[in-house]
């Protein structure tokens, strides 16, 4: 007779455990794996500015802000590294994961941003303190807030446009900037629109 069956542990301590071993962060999202590729710098700036506008504001309101490095995970067992997350409540700086974000923000990839507005929008709407998700264009000025209303239910895309447009975030009590948020990018420099095709080519 074979060896017996490895039976595969499914588990979200086993995947986080199995996680922590691996050079590369990964997600689990729906049950599928995926690595996580690095970023360009435009996505990196875009989601450094939201990071540090936001920061000291829900300091003072005694909730915290994190960056990609820190994993949400979701009552189904998924797994994600959004670029930035807000939570509220007891701190505990030794954990790895947050199972509680008020908000998170998604700055959108070429590369990843069908897996981000389907799969991972489903696996976000899943957490129950979940109240805002910020998804951000990094190749001109727009930022598409979906919202949980009080019934529950989750409101359809509202986006802001523009460097001259404002983002309100009344769940924090604050309103961004878009101008503020994609300071120091190429978006900026060309007055928030997206590039054009010769420069895409280019």
């Amino acid at each position: 007779m074979g060896a017996p069956a490895r039976t595969l542990d499914l588990s979200l301590a086993a995947f986080l455990e199995w996680e922590a071993r691996q050079e590369l962060r990964h997600e689990r999202v729906g049950g599928v794996i995926r690595a996580m590729a690095g970023g360009t710098r435009g996505h990196n700036k875009v989601a450094i500015n939201f990071l540090l506008a936001l920061a000291s504001i829900v300091r003072r309101r005694g909730c915290e802000a994190f960056g990609s490095d820190v994993k949400v995970v979701s009552p189904r067992g998924d797994v994600m590294y959004p670029d930035v997350t807000v939570r509220c409540g007891t701190r505990n700086d030794r954990l790895t994961t947050v199972d509680d974000p008020l908000l998170v923000v998604e700055v959108l990839s070429e590369s990843t941003w069908r897996h981000d507005l389907i799969l991972k929008r489903l696996a976000y709407k899943a957490i129950p303190s979940l109240r805002v998700i910020l998804y951000v264009a990094q190749d001109q000025a727009r930022v598409d807030v979906v919202r949980r209303g009080p019934d529950g239910r989750w409101d359809d895309d509202e986006p802001a446009i523009g460097l001259d447009s404002v983002l309100a975030l009344p769940e924090l009590g604050v309103d961004l900037p878009l101008s503020e948020l994609y300071g120091d990018t190429d978006v900026a420099a060309r007055g928030g629109g997206p590039p054009d095709e010769e420069a895409r080519e280019t």
